[in-house]
């Protein structure tokens, strides 16, 4: 999931609103502006994304995000989300008495029969059993009960994040207000 900001249909209208300007000074200023821009972009849309539920560090999400930059030549700049689904341990997860609690999306929720264990390999998470019952098994010549086999759960991931519809709204607000001010900006800057 991306989100894409293109100014190429209505840069003409912005440079036109803010009178006679040097059409050299308009082709520095919008790829300037824009990475301007998307920067910020790529900062709110992390904050937007743990506003909107996912209870993430805003570290950990801005990790998933990658910005591709404008340039004279290619005036839009895209804020692109990657990554998996992310392990539910990492969405503030705590036992209980009758399973794990996580607070994802929309408040904090009981996952009946999960646990929390650190695996041999030092990586931590929430699973569950996906078999009936413990069974006995032979290892080694010795009788012992196992209950695997299990399963981590995961939670949503940052594309899931930047996809909602809250948060695309929220960016593409931005935007609109953002870009015609830091172009403003730009272009009084390289006038001078």
């Amino acid at each position: 999931m991306s989100f894409k900001i293109d100014v190429r249909g209505s840069m003409d209208g912005i440079i036109a609103d803010m009178g006679r300007v040097r059409r050299d000074i308009a082709e520095k200023a919008a790829p300037r502006s824009l990475n301007k821009v998307i920067d910020q972009v790529r900062t709110a849309a992390a904050r937007e994304m743990r506003e909107a539920g996912y209870k993430l560090k805003v570290s950990d999400i801005k990790k998933g995000l990658k910005t591709y930059r404008a340039s004279p030549g290619m005036l839009t700049a895209t804020v692109k989300a990657t990554g998996r689904p992310i392990p539910l341990v990492q969405y503030g997860a705590r036992p209980t008495a009758k399973g794990v609690s996580v607070d994802v999306l929309h408040g904090r929720k009981v996952i009946p029969g999960a646990f929390i264990a650190t695996m041999g390999g030092g990586h931590k998470g929430v699973y569950v059993r996906t078999g009936k019952t413990h069974k006995k098994v032979t290892s080694g010549g010795r009788v012992m009960w196992s209950g695997l086999p299990i399963k981590e759960l995961f939670g949503p991931s940052i594309p899931d994040g930047l996809a909602n519809s809250a948060v695309q709204a929220a960016l593409q607000r931005l935007v609109e207000v953002k870009f015609p001010d830091i172009l403003r900006q730009q272009i009084k800057y390289l006038s001078k």
